[in-house]
């Protein structure tokens, strides 16, 4: 597999090389950027592209661009984090200096606040993929579980097809291997990891950066196989009021208010509101439960920045209450429901971040940062006969230092300017989690204490070369000293070309029963063979990104290979009889292959392409036989057209996924088996939205052709025997969804 990509990197980058020679040279230019400090800086990567044919190209590493140009042209100059301009160019004219900024400088200039829909960020040396505000509105993304719909890297399976719950898989691998950031914090995790994406609405996101496979080890060990950081919305960037509005045919109502105010010269405050209401009994396929929960959501949260020069803070607070019902209908119908399958799921939540950072010396870019998140989760929950009631208490804190450094000049030349030397981060990390778990009178509850220690050293010993080690160490109160490490390669070819490389170790704490909270919803009986151990795998990626110009139309090419190499992991084998769950410590192999490429088009009339196809490989050791992971995709192919002629958007998404395994049912009776393996199956969905200066309406389809899993729920009618089973879950289950919704903002 890696000779294979290798291959295709050597013959994508010679193809571009050919056509970008080919390519005369009439106009040039220099694109440049006004800093935090209000300094020109020249921007790499910008594009130039053409109003009238959307030709276009992107500039080099100092800003640098060169165009072929009819006598007369209009050309649009964008970059990420900055507005656009809109600039005519005459027959006289050889040179441009363009200088992008946040306010318009003249009238002659047309500046424009849009952004790009997903886009990777060449500088960073850990591959990150971003989804912008604009990506998130391509569908109802009314929560973090529905942000991922048109984007190739992250799936998003159901749990189970009773309470309907959503979790995301990396390299087709469970959400508890990804570790899940908010504002760069750690989060959602312990007791919120089965619930945890609906805490977030999709109104509140700034932005969603995903990196694959070990990521940084200043945030901790976890982050297997990679890396999720949502970005809130920021005072300097949000409107003074937004307000979204929506509702579905399922009657699912959701209200999103967004406000923010100036708390003094150097004090800013966002508050952010949710409220989700959806409380119609629907059972379009007959089987006597409910297609989608009864649910009733409040979630607040607030936001405060202090920025007083050479101190700054960030401090978040968020609380929510939720409650989740669902089960057969007879349950909400009957006064008496003890013969009816029910389930209820009540979370009250509170999380407290608060981000520290002192500047103490500008010309090393020397500084101390702190964290500190305090979390509190309860959740009392009711799945048929079965009670699990959960109590999280959680601190993490993070110490570190950073600074430029050159001890004894072993990178670079003493005469070099500082900020050419290699940056030192190290600090020091304390994590406590007190798990209070009770599931019927067995008292499973546990604890973690995990001081720890970490070092991370930025350098370029060569041209072209970015190289970023970093090692920590843990000492964990359950599983002893946990050494952690991690590397990051970046090679830049040329301005438009480059390919990385990443390895590391990480870690993840078990809680079976916490983070599969679907086996609940069966009759099968939980078996726990053994102590379990934490869980622990190797990470190998290796990627390259192609950014290219051909016949004006401006795009960019991703290929990428990850493999992850357990060591141990906790197998919850749903496979080894019909009737039973048996959870243990792995006893043989356990590994995934993910490989994707990906490319993005930017075609003349604002139209916007993606093509991916994505490959996961995924085995594991059950029962003492290595076989395919079941319930997954192994293969999926994604078509994305985004057109916006102004004042419309519309988008349109095809998700094609592969047939797979399904876990084995054949010692069942012939009416509750299942066929060994599922179908290949096609999902599409569809947004238009119109855009008015304060105002966005739109309009939009889920799963437009009604495909769902025939009988999701296995002895639906006989819920209390010993064959009922929701869990055992490939595709979608609740049908076309088509919504409407308004945004206003001021």
């Amino acid at each position: 597999m890696k000779t294979i990509i290798l291959n295709l990197n050597i013959i994508i980058i010679s193809l571009l090389f050919a056509f970008q020679l080919g390519n005369a040279k009439t106009i040039q230019g220099k694109v440049y950027g006004l800093d935090e400090k209000n300094e020109k800086k020249p921007l790499a990567g910008a594009s130039i592209k053409s109003l009238n044919s959307n030709f276009g190209t992107i500039t080099n590493s100092k800003g640098e661009f060169t165009l072929n140009i009819p006598t007369k042209d209009t050309f649009v100059v964008s970059f990420v984090g900055y507005k656009k301009d809109t600039i005519q160019v005459g027959p006289d004219i050889e040179f441009l200096e363009i200088l992008l900024t946040g306010e318009i400088k003249s009238n002659e200039v047309l500046v424009e606040g849009k952004k790009e829909d997903f886009y990777i960020e060449q500088s960073k040396t850990i591959k990150t993929e971003v989804l912008s505000e604009n990506s998130l509105k391509k569908a109802a993304c009314c929560n973090l579980s529905e942000s991922f719909i048109t984007n190739p890297t992250v799936d998003v399976t159901y749990t189970d097809a009773i309470t309907g719950i959503k979790q995301i898989q990396l390299l087709g691998l469970a959400q508890s291997y990804t570790q899940i950031l908010t504002e760069n914090t750690p989060n959602l995790q312990g007791f919120a990891s089965n619930y945890g994406l609906l805490f977030i609405p999709g109104p509140w996101i700034n932005s969603i950066s995903i990196s694959k496979g070990t990521s940084s080890v200043t945030q901790g060990y976890e982050s297997i196989t990679g890396q999720i950081n949502i970005g809130l919305k920021e005072p300097s960037s949000t409107d003074r009021i937004y307000l979204n509005l929506f509702g579905n045919n399922l009657m699912r109502f959701e209200t999103n208010l967004i406000t923010k105010a100036s708390l003094g010269e150097k004090t800013t405050a966002i508050a952010f509101g949710n409220a989700v209401y959806s409380k119609k009994s629907i059972d379009h396929n007959g089987d006597g439960f409910l297609d989608s929960p009864l649910r009733q959501m409040i979630n607040l949260l607030s936001r405060v920045e202090y920025n007083g020069g050479n101190y700054e803070s960030r401090t978040f607070i968020h609380w929510l209450a939720d409650e989740n019902e669902s089960g057969q209908v007879s349950y909400f119908r009957n006064p008496d429901n003890s013969n009816f399958w029910g389930s209820k799921i009540s979370i009250r939540r509170l999380n407290l971040i608060t981000k520290n950072g002192f500047f103490l010396d500008n010309a090393n870019n020397s500084s101390i940062g702190t964290i500190l998140n305090f979390t509190h989760h309860s959740q009392k929950s009711k799945f048929g006969n079965r009670n699990l009631n959960l109590e999280q208490n959680s601190v993490f804190l993070n110490i570190f230092w950073a600074s430029r450094i050159n001890p004894f000049h072993l990178f670079y030349d003493p005469d070099e300017s500082l900020s050419e030397n290699p940056n030192l981060t190290t600090g020091l990390s304390f994590s406590y989690n007190n798990y209070l778990q009770y599931l019927d009178s067995l008292n499973l509850s546990t604890n973690e204490v995990v001081p720890g220690i970490f070092a991370e050293l930025t350098f370029e010993p060569l041209d072209k070369i970015t190289i970023i080690p970093g090692f920590r160490v843990d000492f964990h109160n359950k599983a002893g000293t946990l050494l952690t490490p991690r590397i990051h390669i970046k090679y830049s070819i040329d301005d438009l070309n480059t390919i990385r490389f990443s390895a590391g170790k990480g870690y993840h704490f078990p809680l079976p029963i916490v983070e599969n909270q679907s086996i609940l919803n069966s009759s099968r009986t939980i078996l726990v063979d053994e102590e379990l151990k934490i869980e622990e795998a190797w990470n190998f990626g290796l990627n390259s990104t192609h950014s290219f110009e051909l016949w004006g139309i401006c795009g960019t090419l991703n290929l990428e290979y990850y493999h992850t190499d357990f060591v141990n992991q906790v197998i919850v084998d749903k496979d080894i009889d019909p009737s039973n769950i048996r959870i243990y410590n792995l006893k043989g192999k356990s590994f995934s292959n993910s490989f994707q490429v990906d490319m993005t088009l930017n075609l003349p009339n604002n139209i916007d392409l993606l093509l991916a196809y994505r490959l996961n490989d995924v085995w594991m050791t059950t029962s003492n036989t290595l076989q395919r992971k079941p319930l997954i995709s192994p293969h999926k192919v994604l078509f994305n057209l985004a057109y916006k002629p102004e004042p419309f958007w519309f988008d349109f998404t095809i998700d094609f996924n592969s047939g797979g395994l399904i876990p084995n049912t054949s010692t069942n009776p012939d009416m509750y088996k299942l066929p060994q393996t599922f179908k290949p199956f096609v999902i599409l969905y569809a947004n238009i939205t119109y855009r008015l200066p304060f105002l966005e309406i739109y309009f939009g389809a889920e799963n437009i052709t009604n495909f769902k899993q025939n009988n999701p729920i296995l002895a639906f009618d006989k819920p209390f025997s010993k064959y009922f089973d929701s869990s055992i879950i490939w595709g979608p289950i609740d049908g076309r969804k088509v919504y409407l919704g308004i945004r206003f903002f001021k």
